[in-house]
């Protein structure tokens, strides 16, 4: 009996195992190599921490959000060049931790620096302090929250050339939005290619004109790195619930620059016929040289049409401050804050909002057109209202 249930038993656990395995197999697969274990991922592990060298995410962007702060330290991006291209810390500059022995004369000893990369399993930064600590800096500290961390609170990066390069002139399936933020004056003049123009001042009004996805890549550009317009109108995208926010700090002179191709009727050699004007009306835009004669002898009243913000940092002694919104939005009022003679002068950082309100003011009531002008040009005012122009 014994010897008749062992049998059974050997002979179940056959047609069990027989069965297991034949279910495992399909026409399809007869004759082929065995299926291997899925791969599983190892996670990695975040690089150790040393406590005197940690900088949260918090403490980096109050530095980086605090104009006061500018001159203080310098974050430096230890990733390798083309993940700096491609989404950075505004502010940051690139120093590849593989590059950091040979460029440590890049970084002053008197300030704070800061190295960040990839987030916490990310060794570059505290690699590149340790660099730096050995030769000679002591006051050094390691973000490793990094990038990552940067985005994932709601912060928006900043993009190189090169990015933009490719993302335009060497178009695939990736999907975004290139966005210039300057007024729609400089916009018709030159713009780059697939750009669209949504001018800051109006971002409240032609926000429809963004995508409904909102995951899509959206770059904002403008008039170089002393334009804020496309850092504000990131920030309202961002506000709007954007999630893939950046910004081409560099901007159209920087495109322009490095020799790529511009749309707009001055790359293709249209020139609009000016507006009519009186025998004895000034030319639109002033020079460089008359503007600051003019400023030297008082012989204007000059209009700073940038924000408040940025009028209290720093204005020509004697301007006034009536922004571009005002101009677009609420031309009666800002129309009776004007000479009704004499010369009126507007200026702004870069030419493209002092353009523009000019441009307002063609269509409204004011009286004293012939004696407007704009500075058409890069105009960077210390504290004290000294100031330089450049073309």
């Amino acid at each position: 009996m014994t010897h008749m249930i062992r049998t059974l038993a050997l002979s179940i656990l056959a047609a069990f195992t027989f069965s297991a395995c034949t279910t495992t197999v399909s026409s399809s697969n007869l004759g082929a190599t065995p299926a291997q274990p899925a791969e599983v991922k190892v996670a990695e592990k975040p690089v150790p921490q040393d406590p005197a060298l940690v900088i949260t995410t918090e403490e980096v962007a109050a530095l980086v959000n605090d104009p006061a702060k500018a001159g203080t330290f310098v974050l430096v991006d230890a990733r390798p060049a083309v993940k700096y291209e491609a989404g950075h810390v505004p502010g940051a500059i690139s120093i590849p931790k593989v590059q950091l022995q040979n460029s440590l004369d890049k970084l002053p000893k008197d300030k704070l620096i800061i190295f960040y990369c990839g987030g916490v399993t990310c060794k570059l930064s505290p690699e590149s302090a340790e660099i730096a600590m050995k030769a000679g800096f002591t006051n050094v500290k390691v973000w490793y929250e990094g990038e990552p961390e940067w985005v994932k609170q709601g912060h928006y990066n900043e993009v190189a050339t090169k990015f933009v390069e490719k993302l335009v002139m060497k178009p695939s399936q990736d999907a975004y939005m290139l966005v210039d933020s300057r007024p729609a004056v400089k916009y018709r003049k030159s713009f780059i290619p697939t750009a669209v123009s949504i001018p800051n001042v109006e971002m409240e009004l032609k926000k429809g004109l963004l995508p409904a996805d909102k995951a899509t890549k959206l770059i904002f550009y403008c008039g170089g790195y002393d334009c804020v317009l496309s850092h504000k109108a990131a920030a309202t995208a961002l506000s709007l619930g954007y999630t893939n926010v950046m910004v081409y700090a560099a901007g159209e002179p920087a495109w322009k620059d490095a020799g790529l191709p511009l749309w707009g009727d001055e790359a293709s050699g249209v020139v609009k016929a000016a507006a009519p004007a009186k025998a004895n009306a000034l030319p639109e835009a002033i020079s460089p040289d008359e503007f600051k004669k003019l400023v030297a002898g008082k012989g204007a009243q000059f209009i700073d049409v940038r924000d408040p913000e940025e009028f209290a940092a720093g204005h020509i002694p004697g301007a006034i401050n009536i922004t571009e919104e005002d101009f677009i939005f609420r031309t009666k009022e800002s129309v009776a804050k004007l000479n009704k003679e004499g010369r009126v002068v507007f200026y702004c950082t870069t030419g493209g909002r002092s353009a523009s309100s000019f441009y307002a003011l063609l269509e409204s009531e004011y009286t004293n057109k012939e004696n407007m002008q704009y500075l058409d040009a890069k105009c960077n005012i210390a504290p004290d209202g000294q100031f330089t122009v450049e073309k």
